[in-house]
């Protein structure tokens, strides 16, 4: 019986998966990479597990990893004809690791355009799992059974959805837009804030806030004030919320010139590259309360992007402590910190 651990299923943003391989490989002991399709790979580890490495996307040290699964199986993509062959393959695998009686999330999904729908797939494995006594529910198990069929592999496993870092399928959380949504960037806070708590308190500041989705988001969290700074407009219904102050100047005139009560939390979802946006939070930091909470997206390029966050991070650790940092499914090039002020 090996020892060995089974290989660990990940998936990226497409633009990142190398510089998320780069990731894995200073954060763990890992032997071999092997791509499953544009946006997921396999790492197989000489020591370590999988929950050590969802401790290590948790602890920032490897943010550009979505989502989590353990690889108990894998095999080529070409090495089955059809989805019902594939599903009592999937069902194979999945069985060996459950009991009878057992519950499980089922996750299927796909990485490329990869010959066999997930929802073909799903049909029939489920079947094969309930035929065999366990019990299937769309999301909230402890257990996951994941398949993902990539363009290069197939893999198929179970783990503790407490160790895949989102209970969605490949980490793809899927949100409604609804009438009063401002813009597509509240759907950033939306998806943060199934993974860690929404900050509480009575004043926040919302930086670069045109056309006013996050300070809308913000405002749901029941602040009693939210500045919100932009020189652009605001949607009319953004400005029409109890206790939504509009600021139209720069970020940089607006904390240079505050005086107001100190700020509970301070948002930025700013173009900016990531230095800049980390020096623009320190200077900010001076309206904090020690303890508050500051959430920032880091807009990030395609050219040496580990060291645009470190540079950042460098940066932003004068004044703060982060203690979240991932780049979420509603990120495209950029990742998402929570920080708290430092009481110094």
């Amino acid at each position: 019986m090996s020892d060995v651990e089974p290989p660990i299923l990940f998936s990226v943003a497409p633009d990142y998966y190398r510089f998320a391989v780069a990731e894995l490989r200073a954060a763990l002991d890992v032997t071999k990479v092997q791509r499953v399709g544009p946006d997921a790979g396999v790492a197989h580890l000489g020591s370590g597990d999988l929950a050590g490495a969802a401790d290590a996307c948790w602890g920032g040290e490897i943010p550009l990893v979505r989502h989590l699964a353990r690889a108990d199986a894998v095999r080529g993509a070409g090495s089955v004809d059809t989805a019902a062959a594939l599903a009592e393959w999937a069902a194979s695998v999945l069985l060996a690791a459950l009991d009878v009686g057992d519950t499980i999330s089922l996750h299927t999904w796909d990485s490329g355009d990869a010959g066999f729908a997930p929802g073909k797939v799903r049909r029939p494995l489920l079947e094969l799992l309930l035929d065999n006594g366990i019990r299937v529910v769309t999301t909230g198990a402890d257990t996951v059974g994941s398949v993902c069929i990539g363009t290069d592999r197939i893999t198929a496993g179970v783990n503790p959805a407490a160790v895949s870092l989102c209970d969605w399928p490949g980490g793809r959380i899927r949100l409604a837009t609804r009438p009063e949504q401002v813009s597509r960037a509240e759907f950033k806070l939306e998806e943060l804030f199934s993974y860690v708590e929404a900050p509480r308190g009575d004043v926040a500041v919302d930086l670069g806030a045109s056309p006013g989705g996050w300070t809308r988001i913000v405002h749901s969290q029941r602040f009693r004030t939210v500045h919100s700074v932009d020189p652009a407009a605001l949607d009319e219904r953004v400005l029409a919320l109890p206790g939504v102050i509009h600021h139209r100047q720069t970020a940089g005139d607006f904390v240079k010139a505050y005086d107001g009560e100190a700020v509970d939390l301070i948002v930025n979802d700013m173009r900016m590259v990531p230095q800049l946006t980390a020096h623009t939070m320190v200077e900010a930091a001076r309206l904090l309360r020690p303890g508050g909470s500051a959430i920032v997206t880091l807009k990030l390029g395609t050219n040496n992007p580990e060291k645009q966050i470190d540079d950042a991070l460098a940066v932003l650790t004068q004044a703060y402590d982060p203690s979240f940092m991932r780049q979420l499914q509603h990120n495209r090039h950029e990742v998402t910190v929570v920080a708290t002020r430092r009481a110094t």
